[in-house]
Order: structure tokens, then sequence, then C-alpha cells
């Protein structure tokens, strides 16, 4: 295929991150409004319990969201077989797999924190906390899944080897996912039309120190690779929606449950640190061990369950 195609692509993809990020930052000071406005009218409480950072950042995923049909049809993606992606006849089988996979071996990593003292129960967590997490690994999984694996993906390969476009995709779902607005507490009447640029521009302040960085950077660029590497394989995003629904539900679940024992910021690394991007990323030699054994389940299910050909997980 020609560059012709392959450069107003891709920065057709860049306008719509832009576009996104435009929008989000516009639409999150009258959300926040909204909700100061219907607490002070007495009809409900819910949206001002939100600070202004959680605001902008759901605001910036409703419009990511929003804004995507409209992207991939402006790009002229309108077939699934543009982005190599397929009929999956496997489908539910590869969701199962999925979710089996990762929530296994994050439940590994759980009880081995509870054995070696890393963690511990923590007291008045309720089950009802799972019905606020179930969803939000379904919506994070889905989008990110078609988001990366499925738009970026697929128009990498349109002129790179395999292994680069899944190289280049997973930095760049590296990079996104600390790309955060700082948890900065705002007063409700300092909010202001620039707030949400101000607030989205100042995510270098909401970063770790470089040792939890480089740990939380190499779990996300395992995932990601993993991710890719099976979407790649199976020419759908049935089995990586499994494994990133899966990744985040179990997570976040033992985050729930456990607090770590550590009295130190860095947790107790290097073998287990503390969690990045909203609790959903684990840090430390322990979860990234168990994220490439994931890899080698994976690469095993697609060898002799999927398809009997080898993968390109290798």
């Amino acid at each position: 295929m020609s560059n012709r195609r392959e450069f107003p692509a891709f920065a057709k993809i860049l306008a719509y991150l832009a576009v996104v990020f435009l929008a989000g930052c516009l639409l999150a000071p009258p959300v926040f409004w909204a909700g100061q406005a219907l607490e002070a009218g007495g009809i409900t409480d819910w949206l001002a319990k939100f600070p202004f950072h959680r605001v902008l950042s759901r605001c910036l995923q409703v419009s990511a969201l929003v804004l995507l049909l409209p992207a991939l049809r402006w790009i002229g993606l309108r077939r699934p077989s543009d982005l190599h992606l397929s009929r999956n006849p496997r489908s539910l089988s590869d969701l199962a797999a999925g979710l089996a996979l990762s929530v296994a071996l994050v439940a590994v990593v759980t009880l081995l924190g509870l054995i070696a003292g890393w963690s511990e129960v923590r007291p008045g967590a309720l089950a009802s906390g799972l019905l606020r997490i179930a969803p939000t690994a379904v919506v994070v999984s889905v989008l990110e899944e078609i988001v990366f694996r499925g738009v970026v993906l697929g128009i990498c390969l349109w002129s790179l080897p395999r292994a680069a476009a899944i190289a280049w995709t997973t930095v760049l779902f590296v990079l996104v996912h600390f790309i955060k607005p700082a948890k900065s507490a705002i007063a409700a009447d300092a909010v202001h039309w620039s707030s949400g640029f101000a607030e989205a521009l100042s995510f270098a302040q909401g970063l770790p120190t470089p040792g939890i960085l480089f740990f939380g950077a190499a779990s996300l660029f395992a995932a990601g690779w993993i991710l890719g590497s099976a979407a790649v394989a199976t020419r759908s995003l049935w089995l990586p929606i499994g494994l990133h629904a899966g990744w985040v539900f179990a997570q976040q679940s033992s985050n729930l449950y456990l607090q770590t024992t550590a009295t130190g910021p860095s947790g107790w690394l290097p073998w287990v640190g503390p969690n990045l991007v909203s609790g959903a990323v684990p840090t430390g030699l322990v979860p990234l061990a168990a994220l490439l054994f994931t890899g080698l389940l994976v690469k095993f299910y697609l060898r002799h369950v999927f398809r009997p050909v080898v993968s390109c997980l290798h």
C-alpha cells in the first residue's frame, strides 16, 4: 500500500487525539460546575463528590469514545479487514481463555504476597465494590483494545513488520498511560475555562519516582506486547479484551481487599511495589515475571488450542 495512504492516516490519528484533548478539557469545567449546581439546588451530590481531576479524566475518556467512530470513518476505515481483523469463530473461547489466564496469574501473585507478608487483608472491604470494578474492567478493556490493538496496530501493520508494528503500538500504549492529569486539589471556586488544560498539562507532577516508573513502564510494555501479539495472531480483539479485562478486574479486586504492609512509598521493591494508573498496573519483579509467564501461556494457547501455527509472541 502506498505511503500516500499511510502518512495521512497517522496524521489523522494525531488530529483525533488533539480533538479529544481539546474537547475533554473544554467539557470538564461545565460538567464540574453542573455538579456543584446540582448539589447547591439540593437535587443530588453524586457528581459534586468528584474532584476536578476525576471529572477531567472522565471527560477525556468520554470524548475519546464518542469521537472514535467519526474518526475511523474520516481515516477511511469502514471494515474490520482494513485493520487486519477478521471474523473470529472462536470469539467466546478466546474471551474466556483471556479472562482465565489473566485472572489466574494475578491470583497467584496475590496469594504469594499474602504468604510473603507483603500484603494483608484490608478491614472493612465490602463485596459491593466488585459491582463498580466489573463495569470499569469491561469499558477500559474494550475501549483501549479498539483504539490500540484495533486502530493503531492495524494502521502500523500497513507498512511495518509485525514485530515493529507491535513494538511501536506498545510504546504508545505505555506513554498514554502515564499522561494522566495530576491529582491536584483545585477549589470549586477556582475552576475556570482554562483549568482543564492546566490540569492536563501538569501530568509530569504526578509521575512516580524513577524506580517505580521503570517497573510500571516494564509491566505496561510486557502487557502491551502480549495484547498486540494476541491480536495479530488471532486477527481479532476477543483474546486481548479478555486478557485486559481480567487484568483490570483482578488487580483492582486485589487492591479492594488487600493493603500493603510496607512502611515506605516504594513498597517491597524490587519484588513488589505500589500499583500505578488507578491501581491497575502492578510494579516489581514478581508481577513482571507473572506477566511474562502469562505471555508464555498465551503462546501455548495460540499454538495448541487456537490454531496449529506458531504465534508471533517469540
